[in-house]
């Protein structure tokens, strides 16, 4: 009798022996990166819950004799299975804007859509991000880089690292 109730309490403290053991990820992160719109870009992201992560980040990128600046803001709404090395979420879907503050209106603001996914380094802390997609941009018809003309959009492609200290 004695050991039927040893058994499951040695069970218990071991099994929150290696629970403690595991390696927590941290929920913010600092991110650089280069993409349109966000040109070559520094960050930072907080993922507010598994499925949710809101960042923000800072961009410079050079243009004909001068050098654009950015800022920008996104959501990202992560889908699928998680994964095993980090028990999170990895494919997102992207919302975001960015603010071109040299731009003229209404060129200054653009709002950015695309999916991507989070790959992890062998240190669950670091990994890199690509997402691609399209970005409005209103009055840009006359480019010849643009997706879809009618409708102002602009393929968009972003890599971005992210590493956490914690």
């Amino acid at each position: 009798m004695k050991h039927l109730f040893i058994i499951p309490v040695m069970l218990i403290l071991f099994s929150s022996k290696l629970k403690a053991q595991e390696k927590p990820v941290s929920k913010s992160k600092f991110v650089f990166g280069i993409s349109a719109p966000e040109l070559i870009h520094v960050g930072l992201n907080y993922r507010i819950s598994n499925s949710n992560l809101i960042g923000g980040s800072f961009g410079l990128g050079p243009s004909l004799g001068t050098i654009w600046t950015s800022i920008s803001l996104e959501h990202r709404l992560y889908v699928g299975k998680n994964s095993q090395s980090t028990n999170q979420k990895t494919w997102f879907f992207r919302q975001g804007t960015t603010f071109f503050p040299q731009a003229r209106s209404p060129r200054q603001f653009t709002f950015n859509l695309s999916v991507g996914k989070d790959f992890v380094f062998r240190n669950i802390k670091n990994g890199f991000t690509i997402d691609a997609g399209v970005f409005y941009l209103p009055d840009s018809e006359s480019s010849s880089i643009i997706l879809i003309r009618s409708l102002n959009l602009w393929p968009s492609l972003r890599f971005q690292f992210y590493f956490s200290n914690k």
